[in-house]
C-alpha cells in the first residue's frame, strides 16, 4: 500500500470512485436474479471500504461516494436472503473502521436497532439454536456497542438504555456457556470494555458530569452481573460429559473472563458487589440449589485479591464462613456434590488474610482441609490450601503443630497420598513449627515430624540393601509404587521411597525458612558458635541421613538434586535453624563430592550459592572456607574430557571461581599448587572461544571482571599485573577471533564488554588487539587490513562507550560477509 512504485495505480483507482459508486448504488436496486446481484454489491462495497481503510492518501474523494451507498446497504437487511452478508459487512466496518460511518449513518443504526425487525431478530439470538439461527445480528449490535461505548454509556435517553438493556440481555441467552450458546463471550468481552471506559471516565471527568449517567450504567452493570452469575454455574454432570473437550475447556476459559471482569466491576461497587454474593449464597444454600451456591462462591473467590482488610467486607464474609454450608462440607457422604466441595475449599485457601483476622474460623476451615486430603480428587487442592492456610496463619496456629502431626499421622496409616499432597502437607505443618517462639518447643515437635520421614529414608536405604523384604500389602512399602497395579522390583520401589522421603524434607526445608526479615551483623562472629547443642544434634542427624542417602542411591540424580535444593533452603536464613548448617559442614559435604557423581552441574551450582550466602554473614571465616572449595571445584572441571563435554560443570564452575575472584582476589592467587590457576585460565579461554552459549557467556563474564582486578594489597596488585601481561595478548586474541567471525550474532554483546573493559584498563590494549587482528589465524578473510585498522581505531576512540557494541556489529557482520547478515 505504500509503495512508491504503486502510487499512480492508487490514484487511478481513486479516480474511478465516481463510476464505482453509479456502478454499486445500480447493483443495489431489486433485481430479478434472486438477489445475487445485491449480494455481490454487497461483497464489493465492504471489499472497497476496507481498501479506502488503507489508503495513506486521497482518502476523502473515495470515501465520500462510498459514504453515499451505506443507506442502500441498510436496506438489505429488510432482505432474508441478504440479512448475513449485510450482517457481515456493516460488523466488520464498525469493528474496524468505525470512523467511515457519518453521525447521521449511526443514527439510521440506532433506529434499526429500535425497530421490530430487530426485535423479532434479537428474540432469535436469545431464544434460538445458535448452530441454525446462527448469531450475526448479536455480533452486528456488539460492533455497534463497541464503536459508540463512550455515547451509549453517557447517554441517558430512552433509546440508548433500551438498547444497552438488550446488550445486557445478550448475556442471558438460552443454554450453556461456549456449547450452547455462542453470544455470551462476545458480549463479555463487550461489557469488559464498557466497564473500563467507565472507570476511565469517573477518574478523569468533572464528578458533576459524572453523576448525571453513573446511576444508569450502574443499574445495567447490575444485570450484567446477576446474568454472569447465572452463566457461571455448571450444567449437570451428565451434560457435560456428554460435551467435547474444546467446549468443557472453553466453559472454564467463559468462567475466568467472568471472574476477570468482576474484579474489574469491583473499582466500581466494592462492599455492593460482595454483599450482592454473600445475599445470593446464603439465599442459594437455604434451598440447596447446588449450582447456585458454587457460583456465588465462585465469584465471591474471584474478588479475594479485591478485598482489603475492612471490616465491612469481613462482615460479609462471616456471613458465609458463618453458614451450614462448610458444616455440610465436612460430611463425607453429605448431599454436597463434589464440584461444590472443591469450590467451597478453594474459597478457603482464596481468603487466608480474612482466616488471620478471624481465628475462630480457622479450626473448623483446616479441620474440612485434612478431612478432604485423602479424597482422590480433592486431595491434591486440599493440601494446596492446606500450605497456603498454614503459611499465612502460621503464628496462630503454633499450639495446634502437634495436633495436626497426629493428624497428617493418621490420615498417612490409613491410605498411600498423592505425593504432592503430603509434600503440601508436610510444608504447611513445618511453616507452623517455624513460627513456634520457644526454641526447645520447636526443636521438640520438629523431631516429632522429622522422626516420621527419617524413618521413611532408613526404610528405603533397608529394602535397597535386603530386597527380600519387600512386602507389597504393607503401606510402608506402596509409597513407593508409582502407579495403583504397577508391581515394580524391590530396586524401583527402594529408589521410589527415597525420593518421595527426600521430597518430604525438601519441603520440611522450605517450611521451615522465616518469613520475616532480620538485621546482619557482618562483623558479628557467626552464631554457629554458641549453637545449642540439641540443634546441632539434630543437624547432625540430618547430614548423616543425606549422606547414606546419597551412598546407598549413588546413581540417581535426582537423590543428588534434592539434597541440593535442602541445603540451599538454609542459605538464605540469617537465624539458626536446623536445615541452616554450619558453613564448613557444607563445604565438606560439597568438596567430598567426586567427579563421577550424577548431576555435578547442579552440586557446582549449589556451591555457587553457597559463596554468595557466606558474603552475607561474618567475613572472619570465608576465606578458609573458600580455599577448600576451589581447588575441589577446578579438579572437577580439569577431569572434563573437553571444557564444553558438560556445559553445566563448565558454567557453574567458571561463576564459581568469578564469585570468589571478584570478592576474595587472594584466595584464587594462592592455591597450590599454582599450576591450576594456570589450568583455569587456559580453560576458560577455551571455553570463551567455544561455541556453548551458556559457558561461554560466563566466561565473557569473568574475563570482564579479571582485566578490571584491583587489590588494596601491593603485592597481590603486582602478581595481577603480571599475569595480566602474561594473560592480555591471549585474551585479546581470543575476543578477537570472535568478533571476527567465530562467534554467533547474540554472543557479541557479551564479548563486548570485555573488550571495552581491556580499552580502558590496560595500556598495552591497542598493541594486544593489533596483533591479535593482523594474526594469520584470524579468521574474517572478507576484510582487509584497512578495514581491521578502522575497527581498531574505531574501538580505541570509543573508550568502552556503549557505541562500541555497534561498532563491533557491524565489524563481524563485514567479516562474516553479506550472506550472514540475517542468517545468524
Amino acid at each position: 500500500m505504500n509503495s512508491i512504485k504503486y502510487i499512480h495505480v492508487h490514484e487511478r483507482l481513486v479516480r474511478n470512485a465516481f463510476d464505482l459508486a453509479s456502478l454499486l448504488a445500480r447493483g443495489f436496486l431489486p433485481s430479478d436474479d434472486a438477489y445475487q446481484t445485491q449480494g455481490e454489491s454487497l461483497v464489493c462495497f465492504q471489499a472497497w471500504i476496507l481498501y479506502a481503510q488503507r489508503l495513506s492518501s486521497n482518502t476523502d474523494v473515495l470515501v465520500t461516494h462510498l459514504r453515499e451507498l451505506v443507506g442502500p446497504a441498510l436496506n438489505c437487511f429488510a432482505i432474508d436472503d441478504l440479512f448475513q452478508p449485510a450482517a457481515e459487512l456493516f460488523s466488520d466496518v464498525l469493528s474496524n473502521y468505525s470512523g467511515f460511518f457519518t453521525e447521521a449513518h449511526y443514527a439510521s443504526l440506532a433506529s434499526l436497532f429500535d425497530s421490530e425487525w430487530a426485535a423479532e431478530h434479537y428474540n432469535r439470538v436469545i431464544h434460538g439454536d445458535h448452530q441454525l439461527d446462527g448469531i450475526s445480528f448479536g455480533l452486528l449490535m456488539l460492533a455497534y456497542g463497541d464503536a459508540k461505548v463512550s455515547d451509549l454509556m453517557c447517554s441517558t435517553d430512552e433509546r440508548s438504555q433500551r438498547f444497552l438493556a438488550r446488550l445486557a440481555g445478550l448475556l442471558a441467552a438460552d443454554g450453556y456457556l461456549v456449547g450452547e450458546d455462542s453470544i455470551f463471550v462476545p458480549a463479555l468481552e463487550f461489557w469488559a470494555t464498557f466497564v473500563e471506559t467507565m472507570i476511565d471516565n469517573i477518574y478523569s471527568e468533572d464528578e458533576a458530569k459524572v453523576n448525571v449517567w453513573r446511576s444508569h450504567a450502574e443499574q445495567h452493570l447490575k444485570s450484567v452481573v446477576s446474568n454472569c452469575w447465572r452463566k457461571a454455574q455448571w450444567p449437570p454432570a451428565e451434560t457435560f460429559a456428554e460435551w467435547d473437550s474444546n467446549e468443557r475447556v472453553g466453559f472454564t476459559d467463559a468462567r475466568k473472563d467472568i471472574a476477570d471482569m468482576l474484579q474489574s466491576i469491583f473499582t466500581l461497587e466494592n462492599l455492593t458487589l460482595v454483599s450482592f454474593f454473600s445475599g445470593l449464597f446464603l439465599q442459594a444454600l437455604s434451598v440447596q440449589s447446588w449450582a447456585e451456591v458454587e457460583a456465588s462462591a465462585f465469584c465471591l473467590g474471584s474478588l479475594s485479591d479485591c478485598i482489603t482488610e475492612d471490616p465491612q467486607y469481613d462482615v460479609e464474609l462471616s456471613k458465609v464462613f458463618a453458614s451450614p454450608f462448610f458444616d455440610l462440607l465436612g460430611q463425607a457422604q453429605g448431599p454436597v456434590p463434589l464440584r461444590l466441595r472443591q469450590t467451597g475449599l478453594l474459597l478457603i485457601e482464596r481468603y487466608c488474610e480474612y482466616f488471620e483476622r478471624h481465628s475462630e474460623y480457622l479450626p473448623h476451615a483446616l479441620n474440612l482441609l485434612f478431612a478432604a486430603v485423602g479424597d482422590p480428587v480433592l486431595g491434591g487442592p486440599s493440601a494446596k490450601s492446606i500450605s497456603t492456610l498454614c503459611s499465612s496463619c502460621r503464628c496462630i496456629l503454633t499450639s495446634e503443630a502437634p495436633a495436626f502431626i497426629m493428624h497428617y499421622q493418621t490420615i498417612r496409616s490409613r491410605q498411600v497420598l498423592d505425593s504432592l499432597a503430603e509434600e503440601r502437607i508436610i510444608l504447611a505443618i513445618a511453616s507452623i513449627i517455624q513460627a513456634i517462639p520457644d526454641s526447645n518447643q520447636k526443636l521438640a515437635v520438629f523431631e516429632n515430624l522429622y522422626s516420621i520421614i527419617k524413618a521413611d529414608c532408613e526404610r528405603a536405604v533397608q529394602l535397597k540393601q535386603q530386597p527380600s523384604i519387600l512386602n507389597l500389602s504393607d503401606p510402608n512399602f506402596l509409597r513407593g509404587v508409582e502407579q495403583p497395579g504397577d508391581v515394580p522390583s524391590a530396586d524401583e520401589v527402594s529408589q521410589q521411597l527415597a525420593v518421595r522421603a527426600l521430597r518430604s524434607l525438601q519441603s520440611m526445608a522450605k517450611g521451615m525458612q522465616d518469613v520475616k526479615e532480620h538485621v546482619v551483623d557482618i562483623d558479628a562472629d557467626p552464631f554457629f558458635a554458641n549453637q545449642d547443642p540439641k540443634l546441632s544434634a539434630i543437624q547432625s542427624d540430618i547430614l548423616n541421613v543425606l549422606v547414606e542417602m546419597q551412598k546407598n542411591f549413588n546413581t540417581s540424580g535426582e537423590i543428588v538434586e534434592i539434597i541440593c535444593i535442602i541445603f540451599r533452603a538454609g542459605f538464605s536464613e540469617t537465624e539458626p535453624g536446623p536445615f541452616v548448617f554450619p558453613p564448613e559442614v557444607v563445604t565438606d559435604f560439597l568438596s567430598q563430592q567426586r567427579f563421577e557423581t550424577p548431576r555435578l552441574g547442579t552440586l557446582l551450582s549449589t556451591a555457587c550459592s553457597f559463596v554468595g550466602s557466606l558474603y552475607r554473614g561474618p567475613k572472619n571465616m570465608v576465606p578458609s572456607l573458600l580455599a577448600q572449595l576451589l581447588p575441589w571445584v577446578i579438579n572437577m572441571l580439569s577431569s572434563l574430557p573437553e571444557p564444553e563435554s558438560d556445559t553445566e560443570v563448565a558454567q557453574n564452575g567458571i561463576c564459581f571461581v568469578d564469585k570468589i575472584m571478584t570478592r576474595y582476589p587472594e584466595v584464587v592467587f594462592q592455591i597450590q599448587p599454582s599450576q591450576m590457576l594456570e589450568f583455569f585460565f587456559m580453560f576458560s579461554l577455551k571455553v570463551l572461544n567455544g561455541k556453548e552459549p551458556l559457558p561461554k557467556t560466563a566466561s565473557a563474564e569473568f574475563w570482564s571482571n579479571f582485566i578490571t582486578l584491583k587489590s588494596d594489597s601491593p603485592d597481590l596488585q603486582g602478581t595481577i599485573n603480571a599475569a595480566m601481561e602474561h594473560l592480555g595478548p591471549l585474551i585479546s586474541q581470543t575476543l578477537i577471533q570472535n568478533i571476527g567471525g567465530n562467534a554467533a550474532r547474540s554472543e557479541l554483546d557479551k564479548l563486548s564488554d570485555p573488550l571495552k573493559k581491556l580499552v580502558t584498563s590496560q595500556v598495552r590494549s591497542r598493541q594486544w588487539l593489533e596483533q591479535a587482528l593482523f594474526d594469520p589465524s584470524f579468521p574474517g578473510q572478507q576484510v582487509g587490513n584497512d578495514e581491521k585498522s578502522t575497527f581498531l581505531r574505531k574501538i580505541i576512540g570509543l573508550r568502552g562507550a556503549r557505541a562500541t557494541n555497534q561498532v563491533v556489529r557491524e565489524f563481524w557482520l563485514a567479516c562474516r560477509g553479506s550472506n550472514f547478515s540475517y542468517a545468524s
